[in-house]
């Protein structure tokens, strides 16, 4: 009698001991280059940072980058990943190297649509990402970035902006303009991971509702979201852009109409930017039409009181000179 209460105790533990590890772990899949896969020398991969950051008793992080790869191998390889894995999320940021090597915006994009089919059809939610910047020679992922973002929105696929996230201090947080330090690497995985949250939360906060939670967006989009402006000068490092970007954040962000309109740039811009890479004439002639913009965006952004003050003056100087003149023609006149 002994025994069988002996046995029957020890099955109520290893019971209940089951019960509170049945519940597996939600898998988020890391797939993409170098910058996923870390690389020798200079940094571990951003999953690393993405693990800690993400609570270790609810997700288990998989690092499924490889070191080269451009979307077109990213492709081949996607499904027999998904399959090995089974992720519920399936976080993609692939395309630096499309940028090296030539592949064309429209492929890139078109190929990061494909991978986050197959993270669909897998059972996962798909994550796209930018691709972040590249300082060494002329390389340019900031014109590939609006095609990116307009897949993404198509597609209803949600999209984390690392080029937006990185960019205004890339050249202190990566060794060589390409590849994240420690730092960089944390600052990537630091937006996956609040989106990943944010979907954990919602999703809880929504079961039983046929609402849908994989069609966001971050606030800030490829190119530091000055799409653009980006496109017409080639590199969102150009002064210009710089200039745009800060009048964005510093004038049009800090009220509701201001928002309202970046909210709806940023969801009409990317085609006209990707259209505006790809003609060289047509950059000149945008570069020229936002001369007005540019001038007034460094009058409310970087002019000191002073400044500001000599220009509404000599503005204000001008407007009597222009109406004095058309009221001496009009005295002649009679």
């Amino acid at each position: 009698m002994k025994k069988r209460s002996w046995c029957i105790a020890t099955g109520i533990l290893l019971f209940c001991f089951g019960m509170t590890d049945c519940r597996a772990a939600d898998v988020v899949l890391c797939f993409g280059d170098s910058i996923t896969a870390g690389y020798p020398t200079v940094n571990e991969g951003y999953p690393v940072y993405l693990k800690s950051k993400l609570d270790s008793a609810s997700f288990t992080v998989v690092n499924a980058g490889v070191g080269g790869e451009d979307t077109l191998a990213g492709i081949s390889r996607i499904d027999t990943v998904l399959a090995a894995n089974k992720p519920k999320y399936a976080v993609i940021m692939e395309g630096a190297n499309d940028v090296v090597e030539g592949i064309s915006p429209s492929a890139t994009s078109f190929n990061l649509q494909n991978m986050a089919q197959h993270a669909k059809n897998a059972g996962a939610v798909p994550i796209m990402s930018t691709i972040t910047p590249n300082s060494q020679s002329n390389y340019a992922p900031e014109n590939y970035n609006p095609s990116i973002v307009n897949v993404a929105a198509s597609n209803q696929v949600v999209l984390v902006d690392t080029y937006g996230r990185v960019i205004n201090d890339w050249k202190n947080i990566t060794t060589d303009g390409i590849h994240p330090t420690r730092t960089g690497a944390q600052i990537i995985a630091q937006g996956f991971a609040e989106q990943i949250l944010s979907m954990k939360k919602t999703s809880i906060s929504s079961i039983g509702s046929s609402s849908t939670t994989s069609t966001s967006s971050s606030s800030d989009s490829g190119g530091g979201g000055c799409f653009i402006a980006t496109a017409a000068y080639g590199s969102a490092l150009e002064p210009q852009v710089v200039l745009l970007r800060k009048f964005r954040d510093l004038r049009l962000l800090t009220n509701t109409p201001g928002r309202a309109f970046v909210a709806w740039y940023y969801q009409a811009s990317p085609p006209i930017a990707d259209f505006i890479a790809q003609h060289g004439l047509i950059r000149l002639t945008v570069r020229a039409a936002l001369l007005p913009l540019l001038a007034t965006a460094w009058v409310l952004v970087e002019a000191t009181i002073f400044q500001q003050v000599t220009l509404v003056l000599a503005a204000c100087s001008l407007l009597v000179a222009i109406w004095q003149k058309g009221r001496n023609k009009k005295s002649l006149a009679q």
